[in-house]
């Protein structure tokens, strides 16, 4: 630092996507007091030992974030910035600085996604934790919804679609939505790793896991993915983005993996609301298997009553699966308890389990691995690794960051600070 009479300089270095840039900041003083101030009043302030980091640069180290770690991210950025990393010499962005940059932006992202929320639910009748306002009558909000006939699929094409499966069960309208009509929401959950280090030494162990909980939204060919930390906040995200997009007057199709606390949670939050909940097909097979599997004697036995079992459940026959299961050959069974356990879930998730068979015929959706992929390319992908631990900040930030990528909204966010919280059309990751 320079000293001339009352004009002082000092260095300020700017992180670009050419490299470290240098200049020199100006203050001018009268005494002690402060006239101007460039590193402040014509730059961005920042730390004494921070370098400022310009647009563009930050849209090559979030995008590098999605899919590399940190070190490989940080080695790439010096790399083609010609930085160097070797001590002694003026260094590039460090593993370290490069994490804090990422976390920052990500944290930044989730401030702004719970504004936009907040801002949403105040807005149309709603408290900020999602429970409507007793001045909100359903019945004004039901009014918004379409009209009822066209929510639903055309009869006649329901129709023609049993008498082509030859369903002998009675067949709703209301099961089969329009898609014109319709939202499409999958939810998942994920967990990861979480620092060992980071558990406080003799108090209460805190969970091993940092949990993530995804929702992928569809609607008219345009998508987008919320996250937040349980399945509480990411449908209070949900419904705040429902009403931000005039989404509530379509049916809401929720396809799940049968986890309870998530059908639960569907059922506070959206209680008002015109929805249905599907049971993912992939995981009631999976359940099956792995009831069965505890249950009978031997894979041979327990693939010969799923080839019986499995036909009853796809075309929605809930009736059916349960009287096979309480019929089946005593001396088939290594452990009744399994058995019976299947039988009362099957009671539990009854109203998710649709005729998947016509829904199929008819071009409707069965699965919620929408939910599942958007959770591997937000978290899983990046996150899930031999070795890798994270913080709560970090796995949720890095996450956030991974989701506007996905959602189309990053340069939005770095150009102008803002998100659209809207759906859009996807980007290829």
């Amino acid at each position: 630092m320079g000293n001339r009479g009352n004009i002082t300089t000092k260095r300020y270095a700017i992180e670009s996507e050419l490299g470290v840039i240098s200049t020199k900041s100006h203050r001018a003083a009268r005494e002690k007091e402060t006239i101007y101030d460039s590193s402040k009043e014509l730059f961005e302030e920042v730390s004494s030992r921070e370098k400022f980091k310009s647009i563009r640069f930050k849209e090559l180290a979030l995008d590098y974030s999605t899919d590399m770690s940190v070190r490989d991210a940080s080695r790439r950025l010096n790399r083609i910035r010609h930085e160097s990393t070797t001590k002694g010499v003026r260094a590039g962005i460090s593993a370290q600085t490069y994490r804090n940059t990422v976390e920052r932006e990500g944290m930044e992202i989730e401030a702004a996604m719970e504004k936009k929320c907040i801002e949403s639910l105040c807005s149309n009748g709603f408290n900020s934790d999602g429970e409507m306002l007793e001045s909100n009558e359903f019945n004004e909000l039901d009014s918004k919804f379409t009209p009822e006939e066209s929510k639903y699929m055309q009869i006649e094409a329901i129709g023609t679609a049993a008498a082509e499966l030859n369903l002998k069960n009675k067949v709703y309208v209301a099961d089969y939505e329009s898609p014109e009509n319709a939202v499409n929401i999958s939810v998942d959950d994920v967990g990861v790793d979480r620092q060992t280090e980071v558990r406080p030494r003799g108090e209460e162990e805190q969970p091993k896991r940092v949990n993530n909980s995804v929702v992928h939204v569809e609607s008219d060919d345009r998508k987008y993915i919320l996250k937040s930390s349980n399945v509480f906040g990411v449908l209070r995200l949900l419904l705040g983005f429902l009403l931000r997009g005039g989404l509530l007057k379509k049916q809401l199709v929720f396809f799940t993996d049968g986890a309870r606390e998530i059908h639960n949670a569907i059922s506070r939050m959206f209680a008002f609301a015109n929805y249905k909940i599907i049971l993912d097909w992939y995981h009631l097979q999976k359940k099956c298997k792995e009831q069965l599997s505890m249950g009978l004697k031997g894979s041979k036995i327990r693939n010969e009553f799923l080839d019986e079992l499995l036909p009853c459940l796809w075309f929605g026959n809930i009736d059916g699966s349960i009287s096979l299961l309480q019929n089946i050959d005593s001396k088939k069974v290594k452990s009744p308890e399994f058995i019976a356990k299947l039988a009362e879930y099957f009671e539990r998730v009854r109203e998710f389990i649709p005729c998947y068979a016509l829904r199929k015929e008819l071009g409707l959706r069965n699965s919620s691995n929408l939910g599942e992929k958007s959770n591997d390319l937000i978290v899983s992908s990046r996150q899930k690794h031999n070795g890798m631990s994270w913080s709560d900040d970090g796995s949720h930030a890095f996450a956030s960051v991974a989701a506007a990528l996905c959602n189309n909204e990053l340069e939005q966010w770095l150009h102008a600070n803002s998100l659209s919280f809207k759906l859009s059309k996807p980007v290829a990751v």
